[in-house]
């Protein structure tokens, strides 16, 4: 995936507000990234931001993780409604 095609669908499909090279998706949009890893592949679940770096984005998730990622290693985006907590709870 391109800088260019990865900034649109943030802010076309998944809502975000963009601030410079930062993306932030709001709570109501649920958000995963596959990422390609080898011959296996990387979920990147609960993803709360994005910063677009020149050749490499830098996530972060509900839970503080951060991972950074090149554009070429991405390979989709799922966009859902954020609902609550499986399983009966709420947080």
């Amino acid at each position: 995936m391109t800088h260019k095609a990865l900034s649109e669908i943030l802010t076309k499909h998944g809502d975000a507000r963009q601030s410079g090279a930062r993306f932030e998706i709001p709570p109501s949009v649920s958000l995963t990234i596959f990422v390609a890893h080898g011959e296996d592949g990387l979920v990147i679940d609960r993803v709360r931001s994005a910063e677009l770096e020149g050749e490499y984005a830098v996530t972060t998730t509900a839970r503080g993780e951060r991972f950074v990622v090149l554009y070429e290693d991405v390979r989709a985006l799922r966009f859902g409604a954020q609902g609550g907590g499986g399983a009966g709870y709420e947080r």
